[in-house]
């Protein structure tokens, strides 16, 4: 069938930025890209087909809505769940980067070469960052952005940080020769203190793995570096889009000139068992954001956040 994919999909239920416990099912994956895809709700015709062998549930993540729909919903022949609602940013690659520019505001615009001018004095006059894109480029990009990988959140609570297995450095490797990725990395004199890794896919470079040493968090490395990676791919010529993948977040929105309202929705099988998980996926959920809630008015919430990552 055009535009799904065979997966095991990890269905997780957490509380805050802590995974409780992982469901692990045989799914059917959308792979069209958001731009591409109708608002339009699957037909309810189509379940029989998707739902044929073993598969227990479709996904379609970065749904484009017009609207919010119900989060639970049990149809004649599946259960749609949705698990999240957010805005999706990208970047148009129209023009060239000084006209990208222009869609900041002077105050952004002076902020940016502020963090610049700040971080190339704090480096000792020169500022130095790289992009990487041949085989044996990647795999130095591998190396020194493992250097950063290790020391942030996403590595130390979340698990999710730049990846270290064979088969996701020969997908990096595979890909290079293809000229199908991008690596960017921010040094501070010769230490490696920021990284971007980003998949191309039919002119579509994707925001996938990122992340800073914590230590220079007062110096925006992130921000820094971002300027630079989109600087470099409006410069190519050769790219539509910056997919910032999904998620919200003020850095994403704020480099973006685009942004759709979407949600990550899975149609189950209609079955006791599958409503059961999905009524507790959504019960565990409404207690995070609760507690959130309450930490945010007892103006606790960066407190126990910051907390728990430097426990983790």
């Amino acid at each position: 069938m055009e535009h799904w994919l065979e997966k095991s999909i990890h269905f997780n239920f957490r509380m805050g930025e802590l995974t409780l416990f992982t469901w692990q099912l045989p799914a059917l994956v959308s792979n069209q890209h958001f731009t591409e895809m109708s608002s339009d709700l699957v037909s309810l015709q189509s379940f029989p087909e998707y739902f044929s062998s073993t598969r227990e549930v479709l996904v379609i993540r970065s749904h484009p809505l017009e609207a919010p729909i119900p989060r639970l919903t049990v149809l004649s022949q599946a259960i749609r769940y949705v698990s999240s609602y957010y805005k999706r940013y990208w970047v148009e690659f129209n023009g060239d980067f000084d006209n990208y520019l222009k869609k900041f505001s002077t105050k952004s615009r002076n902020t940016l070469t502020r963090k610049i001018k700040k971080f190339t004095e704090f480096s000792g006059g020169e500022l130095a960052w790289r992009e990487f894109v041949h085989v044996d480029e990647m795999t130095e990009f591998h190396r020194l952005a493992l250097e950063v990988s290790v020391k942030t959140y996403q590595e130390r609570l979340l698990d999710c940080g730049l990846p270290t297995s064979q088969a996701f450095i020969d997908t990096m490797l595979a890909l290079a020769k293809q000229d199908r990725v991008r690596g960017y990395i921010l040094f501070h004199q010769s230490r490696p203190i920021a990284y971007i890794y980003c998949p191309i896919h039919d002119g579509i470079v994707f925001y996938e793995y990122v992340g800073h040493d914590p230590d220079f968090q007062r110096w925006s490395p992130g921000t820094i570096l971002q300027y630079f990676c989109l600087k470099s791919l409006f410069d190519a010529k050769k790219f539509r889009l910056f997919d910032f993948t999904e998620g919200e977040g003020a850095h994403k929105a704020f480099f973006s000139t685009h942004s759709k309202y979407c949600a990550d929705i899975y149609y189950f099988r209609r079955t006791w068992r599958n409503l059961a998980m999905l009524r507790l996926h959504a019960g565990v959920d409404v207690l995070s954001n609760g507690i959130v809630k309450i930490l945010e008015k007892l103006r606790l919430k960066a407190y126990i956040k910051k907390l728990v990552r430097s426990a983790a």
